[in-house]
């Protein structure tokens, strides 16, 4: 879809909010269709407050069905403090894995580990109802500190005996000090791809807030769509499928129709 319509963001002003780390993949696909990105992050990954827990997970996991994990970022903090610990990641081999979505999956593969499970939707919701076996089986699950508890419940209620480890948390970010003179100098769309982004745009105080009045909203997908409505915002593009890829689709779409009106 994306090739067909080539530029069709030419020109628009489009804020990521990502964390800086991971904000290079949307800004490129963004870019790739002509548009402007301006990076303010608004959170940044840091390791738990203590690791107490989660090494004694990473420790024993033989003992685990499915090891899942709901984002790249959990991966990714789990494959650091098992180098920290002096564990290969390769003992990861010994159960199966389960991703939220592509980009996690990529993730795990990138670190040597194969991925056994993705839902056909990728949110935690989906997952969760859609792992299999997952009866009587036990289950660990990577989450952030503020990770919603939509995939332990349903997992529960599916008959699955759940441990949560909080793999890493996540706090708001300071962003640059060109992003607000920037943001003054108007903004077409605030992308958001977590309820974490959302909420720590808003930690930032009240002339950020401003900045998103009669600014297009767009949304990764439900859960985010949930986190801005539920604080009063208007979101005008979710994207159908829960990737960056398919966040910039949705936004190409919104402005190729806008275009032919």
């Amino acid at each position: 879809m994306l090739d067909a319509v080539q530029g069709s963001l030419m020109g628009k002003r489009i804020v990521v909010t990502r964390q800086l780390e991971r904000a290079g993949s949307l800004s490129a696909r963004l870019e790739a269709q002509g548009a402007q990105t301006i990076l303010c992050p608004t959170i940044k990954v840091i390791p738990p407050a203590s690791c107490t827990e989660l090494d004694r997970a990473i420790s024993r996991i033989k003992v685990y069905r499915w090891i899942v994990f709901p984002s790249a970022n959990s991966v990714r903090s789990v494959f650091r403090r098992m180098l920290e610990i002096g564990m290969s990641t390769d003992q990861l081999a010994e159960v199966s894995l389960a991703a939220v979505g592509p980009a996690t999956r990529q993730a795990l593969e990138a670190g040597g580990a194969t991925v056994s499970f993705v839902p056909d939707e990728y949110v935690a919701g989906r997952l969760g109802e859609t792992l299999d076996p997952v009866a009587d089986e036990r289950i660990l699950v990577m989450k952030a500190d503020i990770g919603e508890p939509t995939l332990r419940d349903v997992l529960v209620r599916r008959g699955a005996q759940v441990d949560e480890v909080v793999a890493y948390r996540t706090v708001t970010q300071p962003p640059p000090e060109n992003a607000m003179i920037e943001l003054k100098r108007g903004v077409d769309v605030l992308t958001f791809t977590s309820p974490s982004t959302f909420r720590g745009f808003l930690e930032l105080g009240p002339d950020w807030r401003d900045v998103m009045v009669g600014v297009m909203i767009a949304t990764i997908g439900p859960l985010t769509s949930s986190a801005v409505r539920e604080m009063g915002v208007e979101v005008q593009v979710e994207a159908e499928e829960h990737t960056m890829g398919g966040l910039v689709s949705a936004l190409v779409t919104e402005f190729t129709s806008k275009a032919g009106k």
